[in-house]
């Protein structure tokens, strides 16, 4: 087991109170070179008291979490003393060159106000609901002695964790209303998370993947950007069997942090994060804050029987290119057990361009975490149509990669989201959404073996629609020669004997 949560506090250290005395206010300005990114980024305002050194710097809530740190009891507990933060050992102390506070404890009274430079904004696209995210030290118990070297693998955990819970406020900043003053944060409008989530609990921050193949750490950050499902949270509390490499596939590259929802707060976006020590919720460490970034295509997402709220759970998936703009949410109306939901940023869609505009295309697919190969879900996904479509839905069809071609899928059109619906996948699928285009046709005459003129008439045909080649003599009227409705996407052939070397050829779309 780790060591006594006193020691990761840094209690162990005595020395003159290096914090800002009770109801003192003090206004900090904009660091010279603020955090890049969607991390904090400028100290606005702290209240002490906080804790004694190293914990005592308020600052240590800028920045992404911490990903390493010094442990000078690193011959006692085994291994080196430059650790990785993971979420059965937390950061404390230093930094690995014993330069830079890590975390600051808010004792009773004291409060750290934050800023971001970019607004924080209330989206739906921001996985599990959650808008921004609260970084502190808690960490779940394990069954043992925890190093880097410390295998995951046999490293169960013994249910719950360690938290010290605070209370967390959010604010848009100066608006201009009546009585707000633009300097004065305590005049501005304020939320505070009453009822929780709370700073400094679930979950433990986790900072680099994990290597299960092979048991070892890797070099590779988690995304302190991507928040754990907070379903996943009853699951990895409850313990045995179940191990600190089981936890770290649910986080699913997630780097932890208590996630927040702004919906509650009724603001559209925020600007400011407030995290105080009150009575009750007070001793507690704080470490850094970040803003919830879209899920892309490409990325994972984890849904749980726990999502299905009101019998459905959605996870949306933006244009990789595009975050702002949707490319594909999956509604789960069935789920089991807890899956990875891995997608796929669009395939090679170059074959697709003879039959029309390919407006959003990806794949995805499911696989049950931890392990185990028994799955069921059931899925309608939804593919946007784009900003610059304009038509009704008309001229779509949506499409499902098969081995070697494209098969037509059943779908429906939403004209308020200009979105078209899947329903009810039951397996993986990679879908592209096309506008169709009127189809280019080839025309040739031959003699067939009896020495009669033939004309073969050629065209690219997509699955779901009906290909009429029609013939006319004198643009007057036309005639139906022979029809054709494909079940895949493939070339098209039609002959006609009747009209060769004096008719004119046109073919007709239909959807059945």
């Amino acid at each position: 087991m780790c060591p006594s949560r006193s020691r990761l506090k840094g209690r162990w250290w005595a020395g003159p109170a290096g914090y800002v005395l009770p109801g003192m206010l003090a206004m900090i300005p904009p660091p010279a070179l603020p955090a890049p990114g969607r991390f904090a980024s400028e100290l606005v305002a702290f209240q002490g008291p906080l804790g004694a050194p190293p914990y005592d710097d308020p600052a240590s809530m800028l920045g992404m979490p911490a990903t390493d740190f010094f442990d000078p009891w690193g011959g006692w507990s085994g291994g080196t003393t430059t650790r990785r933060v993971k979420l059965v050992e937390p950061a404390y102390h230093l930094d690995p060159t014993q330069t830079r506070k890590l975390i600051a404890t808010l004792q009773e009274g004291s409060f750290i106000i934050v800023r971001f430079d970019e607004p924080v904004e209330d989206h739906p696209a921001h996985p599990y609901g959650v808008d921004f995210l609260v970084f502190g030290n808690a960490f779940f118990a394990a069954n043992g002695m925890v190093t880097d070297s410390t295998d995951m693998n046999t490293l169960g955990l013994v249910g719950g964790g360690f938290y010290e819970p605070m209370k967390v406020s959010v604010s848009p900043g100066y608006t201009g209303k009546l009585g707000q003053l633009p300097d004065a944060p305590a005049t501005w409008d304020w939320y505070r998370y009453e009822n929780g989530p709370y700073a400094d609990t679930a979950f433990p921050t986790h900072a680099y993947h994990w290597n299960r193949a092979d048991s070892t750490w890797t070099d590779e950050l988690m995304d302190f950007t991507k928040p754990v499902n907070p379903a996943v949270g009853p699951l990895i509390e409850a313990g045995g069997p179940f191990s600190a490499a089981d936890a770290i596939d649910l986080y699913d590259g997630a780097g932890g942090g208590t996630g927040f929802d702004l919906a509650e707060s009724g603001f559209a976006f925020i600007r400011y994060v407030k995290v105080e020590g009150l009575p009750g919720f007070a001793g507690g460490e704080v470490d850094a804050v970040s803003a919830v970034r879209p899920a892309v295509m490409g990325d994972s997402l984890i849904v749980a029987p726990g999502n299905l709220t009101n019998g459905s759970a959605t996870l949306w998936f933006q244009q990789p290119d595009r975050p702002a703009e949707p490319a594909l949410t999956l509604s789960f109306t069935a789920v089991s057990p807890a899956l990875r939901v891995v997608t796929e940023a669009a395939p090679d869609t170059a074959v697709l361009a003879p039959y029309g505009r390919v407006l959003t295309a990806g794949g995805f697919a499911c696989a049950p975490v931890p392990g185990g190969d028994v799955m069921i879900f059931r899925a309608d996904a939804r593919l946007a149509t784009g900003a610059d479509y304009e038509g009704d839905g008309g001229d779509l069809t949506a499409l499902r990669q098969l081995e070697t071609s494209w098969g037509g899928v059943p779908f429906q059109f939403d004209s308020g989201s200009r979105s078209v619906v899947l329903p009810g996948l039951t397996q993986a699928a990679t879908l592209a959404l096309i506008q169709i285009s009127s189809p280019t046709i080839a025309v040739s005459e031959a003699l067939d073996a009896s020495g009669n003129p033939v004309v073969t008439v050629s065209c690219a045909g997509l699955p779901g629609w009906t290909y009429t080649l029609e013939r006319t003599s004198d643009f007057g009227a036309w005639s139906a020669v022979a029809s054709q409705t494909p079940e895949a996407t493939g070339g098209l052939v039609f002959t006609d004997s009747a009209g060769a070397g004096r008719a004119f050829y046109r073919i007709r779309l239909n959807r059945p």
